[in-house]
């Protein structure tokens, strides 16, 4: 694995502070930061029980993080034309075998991992394209330091869950690998203000560099409803699904759908290889994999519920199907 890692940094600081498009309106996440305060909480639970229903392979995980505008910190703005922030992010998952209770030696490991990461946003200042159309871009570029074994009781959390023990031992268990990892994201937002709703085309390009993965992805997500100026929207960097964050605030009722897709070339996993040194368990991964991913978010007032289903395809060379994870998302205020 370390003859992988150097998907080099600069790739991912290339992508994400290139060229600027020009400046122009106030929508999208750009009003929400520009004009608000207030530390934004956005996040997920997945888990494969509420996708297709079969424990295996990326069984669950959380993510949550904290959007601090510049103006909380400094009170002042940190680059002209932009909107920025700072945001603070935490993310566990579990993996297992297909089989939890007799996995094969050619199956995924089981692993769990618990992380930190900071990382600066940036939004443009959107521009005009026409009277109902306007384009901007936004960035997201930081690191993330993990730890992939047994840094909080995840398989313990399992045993209890389950009504079959599960076996995970020395000689199919990643264990003890301190993991940091650069990741860097550029996006450029769309958005079309339609009759009494508004449909935004947000395609982007994703690279993790480091120790826990080396990966270069390209994608994109649709969203359509009403109210979308104004938003923030993430990515789970394990599952590709899509995370709604703050928003202006808003009274009535609400609906909101997206679909989307990427790509990616994945030159090390962690998850896969073994750990960064490459001496435990490790099952033979594919270079090429692909998400699709689609969810539904309802909003009444200050409350929101989101459910999003994500199609992930082989990851490993010996992995029998594919898996679909499901991640809800619950907003009191926003």
């Amino acid at each position: 694995m370390v003859t992988h890692w150097l998907l080099p940094p600069v790739v991912a600081a290339l992508i994400v502070f290139g060229t600027q498009a020009q400046a122009g309106s106030t929508q999208d996440g750009y009003r929400w930061l520009s004009e608000n305060d207030e530390t934004t909480r956005e996040g997920i639970i997945w888990n494969d029980a509420i996708g297709d229903g079969k424990d295996r392979y990326k069984s669950g995980g959380l993510t949550q993080g904290w959007v601090i505008p510049d103006r909380r910190i400094t009170r002042a703005p940190w680059f002209d034309g932009h909107a920025s922030a700072f945001e603070f992010q935490f993310r566990g998952l579990i993996v297992t075998p297909e089989n939890t209770e007799f996995p094969a030696a050619d199956d995924r490991p089981f692993g769990e991992y618990a992380a930190i990461g900071g990382y600066l946003r940036t939004i443009e200042r959107p521009q005009h394209v026409s009277a109902l159309r306007s384009l901007s871009t936004e960035n997201r570029l930081g690191l993330e330091l993990g730890l992939l074994g047994n840094p909080v009781p995840f398989f313990e959390i399992q045993d209890f869950v389950h009504t079959n023990s599960v076996d995970n031992n020395a000689s199919n268990t990643l264990d003890g690998s301190f993991l940091a990892n650069i990741e860097g994201r550029r996006t450029w937002r769309l958005h079309q203000q339609l009759n009494d709703t508004d449909l935004e085309i947000a395609p982007f390009v994703q690279v993790s560099a480091g120790m826990r993965e080396n990966s270069a992805r390209v994608g994109g997500d649709v969203i359509y409803g009403s109210s979308l100026e104004g938003r923030l929207w993430n990515h789970d960097l394990a599952t590709g699904a899509l995370i709604p964050g703050g928003s202006m605030p808003r009274e009535g009722g609400n609906i909101l759908i997206w679909l989307g897709a990427d790509v990616g070339y994945v030159a090390s996993d962690a998850l896969l290889d073994g750990g960064f040194l490459s001496d435990g368990p490790s099952a033979a991964r594919e270079e090429i994999t692909g998400r699709l991913r689609a969810g539904v978010m309802f909003e009444l007032d200050e409350v929101a519920l989101a459910y999003s289903m994500t199609l992930l395809t082989e990851e490993f060379e010996r992995q029998r199907h594919s898996q679909v994870v499901g991640a809800v998302s619950l907003k009191l205020r926003f």
